[in-house]
């Protein structure tokens, strides 16, 4: 395929936002021996929003403010939030941009073009009294105008204002960085509207804009959420655009009629960390492109996971594809790559890559669907949950309809479900996030039999992917098991037997407390490198210690007051996050649903204010591993069986 494109807009925020040079230089690597041509990149480019917007009025204070932390800009490059936490500051916009330009260089040196963000018509707050005879539109709620953070206005495309912003805007980048010849522009994101202007019109001056400042730009547009529409696709010139289908599912019979696009894959939303993805599927995807069976207008494929570092054999497999010629297959590419990956071809390990296969990497989609915790609805809707009294804040539930339609409008939901653990404390807990199918596609015990036969092939093989799926695999049966342990503290809560609930109680949190073990003798896996990583970029202590907070933020609440509805959207299994956070969350829960079973009196828990605290708390985690993975995977399944055979 002509076009190999990586990356969401969003793992700029989900996995990238604290990297130095020598992550990056990782990164970039990975990416060229993968056969990546052109990857997102948002890395630096607030120099540019910066530098435009000071030429049109506005204090400097005004657009820091206005920018955001690292770990939350992509979605004010989507045209999503505003004035997030405190903004961020001269030094950081210099630091990263310098950091840019290294980035920039060595992919052009490797052939991987950046694409960049280009400009859509985001404004700053009260733009047309800094820039006046001119027209913005309001864009309401980050979801369809009815809840999430509010929207930046947009500056109409067809006014000449835009025009010359646009120009400012891509005058300063080239300064800045160069051009790449790919830019990034979302017209009515996730429930954006034009205000009444013809969409056709507005991709017009967009692409007028981009062209003028580049010729051979090509205009890089997501299918997403019913975008790009076929009104603005016959508005423009199709021969310098190519769309990318997210997950493989918006194009038509004849793609996207005229404009050339690439099959994408979502493999998580928020960079999550359980297992998944549909490895048959991808495997057979070079049908798609060969042959009689080759779809109109396909050029390119496209891997749009809003995070990386996770689900190694997804990426793996994907990148592959770059160099077949046919459908791969999958049984002997997967016995190919453990041996890669372990040192040596092993019958345990490829016994377990067999289960693996057929119950977490099965197909994208299942029928397998649960129901949206009453305690979960209360805490998206921000309000308070009582153990005594959960009334699920009905009035909210027909919101989270629309907020769900905008995030994703197809059913059943194209993700994995995330971490029991992870979630908002009920006893029907089932999903940490409102995004995704709230039930396993497959038994909860299922994967108990993949890790015993891996630990087994670790016996005899030791290698950093060993070592790493060992801890990946024995996380997930954590997680999956933790349904069948919180489903017999509920069972117990329901009968009121309070000996039986206090020992079901005590197991789960156990089971808890071994995931943390797990999850702490592997580098990869710990909240402390996440925010070491973000108070080295901090100018000082105070500014560190402020990114590593709106870093844990986006793990938690994602944002402040008006985000409540994204909470948990990235949740993580990560030593610390495990440990602490939820562990916590979980103990607190425990306690008060153990007072209505004997009388005592309970406290109603709002979840964001402790979301808030724990984020804002200067507690140091660990940022190197430790313990044995063997050992500690060991007791896991040890645990796992006792709580799915002996309940």
């Amino acid at each position: 395929m002509g076009h190999r494109i990586a990356y969401n807009l969003t793992v700029g925020g989900y996995t990238t936002p604290f990297y130095d040079w020598a992550q990056w230089e990782h990164e970039i690597d990975l990416l060229a021996a993968g056969g990546v041509t052109a990857a997102h990149l948002t890395l630096g480019q607030e120099l540019v929003l910066l530098r435009t917007f000071l030429q049109c009025g506005y204090e400097e204070q005004e657009i820091l403010r206005w920018l955001g932390p690292p770990s939350h800009q992509p979605w004010l490059w989507l045209n999503n939030i505003q004035n997030f936490g405190r903004g961020t500051s001269r030094t950081l916009v210099e630091d990263r941009a310098r950091l840019a330009r290294k980035v920039i260089e060595r992919m052009r040196d490797l052939d991987i073009v950046p694409i960049l963000p280009g400009f859509s018509g985001t404004v700053p707050p009260d733009f047309t009294k800094r820039w006046t005879d001119t027209r913005t539109v309001p864009q309401g709620r980050w979801f369809k105008d009815v809840v999430g953070p509010v929207r930046p206005d947009w500056l109409d495309s067809t006014t000449d204002a835009y025009a010359a912003v646009a120009e400012i805007f891509y005058a300063e980048q080239r300064a800045a960085f160069g051009t790449t010849g790919m830019w990034a522009v979302d017209l009515v994101h996730e429930g954006g509207h034009t205000g009444g202007t013809d969409l056709g019109s507005a991709a017009r001056g967009v692409q007028k804009a981009m062209t003028a400042a580049d010729p051979d730009a090509t205009w890089v547009m997501q299918a997403w959420s019913g975008n790009p529409r076929r009104e603005l696709l016959d508005a423009i010139d199709t021969d310098r655009v190519i769309v990318l289908d997210i997950t493989g599912e918006h194009h038509g019979e004849d793609g996207f009629g005229p404009a050339p696009w690439a099959w994408g894959i979502l493999p998580n939303y928020g960079g999550r960390t359980g297992l998944y993805g549909d490895l048959e599927a991808v495997a057979a995807l070079p049908r798609r492109w060969r042959g009689e069976s080759r779809l109109p207008g396909l050029v390119g494929m496209a891997n749009m996971a809003e995070g990386t570092a996770n689900n190694p054999i997804l990426w793996d497999l994907f990148n592959d594809l770059t160099w077949a010629d046919e459908p791969l297959d999958l049984r002997e590419w997967v016995r190919e790559w453990t041996a890669s990956r372990y040192g040596a071809a092993d019958a345990q390990a490829d016994e377990a890559w067999q289960i693996l296969m057929a119950t977490a990497y099965g197909p994208w989609r299942h029928m397998h669907q649960g129901g949206l915790p009453a305690e979960t609805l209360q805490a998206l809707a921000g309000v308070p949950v009582d153990a005594s009294h959960v009334h699920g804040a009905p009035e909210f539930a027909e919101t989270l309809v629309q907020v769900a339609d905008a995030m994703s409008e197809a059913l059943p939901p194209y993700a994995c479900t995330d971490s029991v653990i992870a979630a908002v404390p009920s006893l029907d807990a089932n999903q940490a996030s409102l995004l995704g199918p709230r039930a396993l596609a497959y038994p909860e015990g299922a994967l108990i039999p993949a890790l015993r036969a891996l630990l087994g092939a670790a016996e005899r093989l030791d290698s950093p992917g060993m070592r790493y799926d060992l801890v990946d695999v024995a996380r997930q049966v954590a997680e999956d098991v933790a349904r069948t342990a919180l489903r017999l503290v509920a069972d117990a809560a329901r009968s009121g037997d309070v000996k039986a609930y206090d020992a079901a109680a005590r197991r789960l949190l156990v089971l808890i407390d071994a995931q943390e073990a797990v999850l702490s003798t592997n580098e990869h896996f710990l909240l402390g490198s996440w925010l070491a990583d973000a108070q080295a970029w901090g100018s000082d202590e105070e500014e560190g210690h402020y990114l590593s907070m709106e870093a844990k933020r986006l793990l938690t609440s994602w944002g402040y007051e008006d985000a409540t509805v994204l909470a948990e959207y990235a949740t993580r299994s990560w030593a610390g996050l495990v440990g602490d956070y939820y562990r916590s969350r979980w103990a607190l829960w425990l306690d008060e649903v153990r007072q209505t079973l004997v009388g005592g009196k309970t406290q109603p828990v709002d979840w964001y204010a402790r979301a808030d605290q724990w984020s804002r708390a200067h507690t140091v985690y660990p940022d190197r591993p430790s313990g044995d993975p063997r050992s500690a995977a060991a007791a896991v399944l040890d645990l796992a069986i006792r709580i799915t055979e002996n309940p």
